[in-house]
């Protein structure tokens, strides 16, 4: 690898640079493959939105939540996950290698920001590219973000992407047709970065209008995508947009979910970056000028967000991400300083140091924070499911209301009918109707309600504080439509 005072953008690649960065993408590689589940989860969007929705695409039944039964959503993301779905079902019925290959597409695609990051830290030198790459690639929560089901994440990888071509002057008109292509599909994943698209856009274009045809080119291809989605999931192209902004802002459905001050995201950063934020911030200032368009953007996104009442951190990942990315960059300025003047070695050594730093700072907020395990998990009810769902005698399993986040139809290996137990039951010591014990013969709940007779504890599991625990008992279903999980969910408005 050559030294950081010989570094440059562009050139041939030596070896050394080559190895360099191949070790950090496979570090990243594994980093999500180890942590890769179909059972662990961060938010029930992930199963209910996405996986489920892309299991009804592929099968033509599933549960409908109430974004889709209003149109609130665009069926991009469980279209795409309904070919491996598709192919799974067909080589593998009564199984979940589909489940497995719709996640490892999901988790490939967030991939995107890799080559984002050393994109953009090439804009300034190959050091700042490969510390760039480094950050993204191995921070805890970028790698936790990569494994999670979610259009946060898929949108953060495409928009960033788009931004790497957009604030590179050499990018000619195809690169900035795809560059509009990008950001238009980051924006139809994930309506609410729509800001972040445009402060990014106007900040790298201006009023440099021969740049700004072949992007809008590209967007318009989008948006053709776009509606040809909707077209083919039975909506009117875009109306999903105006369905969303009606009841999420106008009547404040969302906020159902949970409201917050206009401080809370600051709070969330403080948290989640726990104790770098203030170290992750300046660098990000330091990465320089060039850069403003997306710090700005990161910046302005968070402002917006926390104008809303209804607030969650993954609403704002795109900052955090763009803030990690930039800080790398901004690191790199720090690694050339220490080494300036002192030869090619000491370059490589500040560059390895810098590394250095970075995955101890991840490893510690990762410790401080939690990680991973402090913001997923719940496998513990999928699996519970299955293991009764693997008894041929089951005929229809029953979970406790409050697990329906862990637990959607397309989790079962084998198709069942699928209950939810209500709140009353399952949490307040209701008795089981006996119609509801009669609809099945396998229960996922913390202990057995009254009513509920002949049923012998299998397995148990851990949920949080929780223990929610697998009772099967003999004999037949009688199935009653009004405990079905699609009936539950609707006499919740949910």
């Amino acid at each position: 690898m050559t030294g950081v005072q010989q570094d440059t953008p562009r050139g041939r690649m030596t070896g050394a640079w080559i190895a360099a960065i191949g070790a950090i993408v496979a570090l990243a590689v594994g980093l999500r493959l180890a942590q890769l589940s179909i059972f662990d989860i961060s938010h029930s969007d992930e199963l209910m939105q996405y996986l489920e929705q892309a299991n009804r695409i592929a099968t033509g039944h599933g549960i409908v939540p109430w974004e889709w039964r209003f149109g609130l959503r665009n069926a991009l993301v469980p279209q795409m996950l309904s070919v491996p779905l598709v192919i799974g079902h067909a080589l593998a019925p009564g199984t979940l290698p589909g489940v497995w290959a719709a996640r490892l597409l999901f988790a490939t695609l967030t991939l995107l920001a890799l080559p984002a990051a050393w994109r953009l830290g090439a804009l300034t030198g190959r050091v700042h590219a490969l510390l760039a790459l480094f950050v993204v690639g191995v921070w805890w929560e970028s790698v936790l973000y990569s494994d999670l089901l979610l259009s946060e994440s898929l949108g953060a990888a495409l928009m960033l992407m788009g931004g790497a071509l957009l604030l590179d002057a050499r990018t000619r008109t195809r690169g900035l047709a795809l560059a509009g292509l990008l950001v238009g599909l980051a924006v139809l994943v994930r309506l609410q970065y729509g800001v972040f698209g445009v402060v990014l856009t106007c900040g790298a274009l201006r009023l440099n209008m021969a740049r700004w045809r072949p992007f809008l080119a590209g967007a318009l291809a989008a948006g053709g995508i776009g509606a040809l989605s909707d077209l083919a999931a039975g909506l009117t192209p875009f109306s999903w947009i105006w369905v969303n902004l009606q009841m999420n802002i106008g009547e404040g459905r969302a906020g159902r979910f949970g409201t917050a001050g206009p401080l809370a995201y600051l709070a969330m950063l403080r948290d989640h970056l726990w104790p770098f934020m203030p170290l992750v911030l300046i660098g990000a200032v330091a990465a320089g000028t060039r850069y403003r368009p997306l710090l700005y953007a990161a910046l302005v996104n968070v402002a917006v967000h926390s104008l809303i009442a209804h607030k969650e951190y993954r609403f704002i990942w795109i900052s955090t991400l763009t803030f990690l990315l930039l800080a790398g960059i901004g690191s790199a300025h720090l690694a050339q300083r220490l080494a300036r003047g002192r030869g090619a070695g000491a370059g490589i050594v500040a560059a390895i140091a810098m590394m250095l730093a970075w995955a101890g700072m991840s490893a510690w907020s990762a410790q401080l924070t939690g990680g991973a395990s402090a913001y997923r998990g719940g496998s513990a009810v999928p699996r519970l499911a299955n293991r009764a769902a693997a008894d041929p005698k089951v005929c229809a399993i029953a979970v406790d209301y409050e697990y329906k986040g862990h637990i959607v139809p397309t989790l079962l290996a084998r198709p069942l009918p699928l209950l939810l137990i209500p709140r009353a039951i399952s949490r307040e010591s209701a008795p089981m109707p006996p119609a509801l014990a009669a609809s099945v013969n396998a229960l996922v709940l913390q202990r057995l309600p009254a009513g509920a007779q002949g049923y012998r504890q299998v397995a148990c599991g851990t949920l949080g504080d929780e223990r929610p625990c697998l009772f099967v008992r003999a004999g037949i279903c009688r199935p009653d439509a009004q405990w079905g999980y699609q009936q539950q969910l609707e006499a919740n408005e949910l």
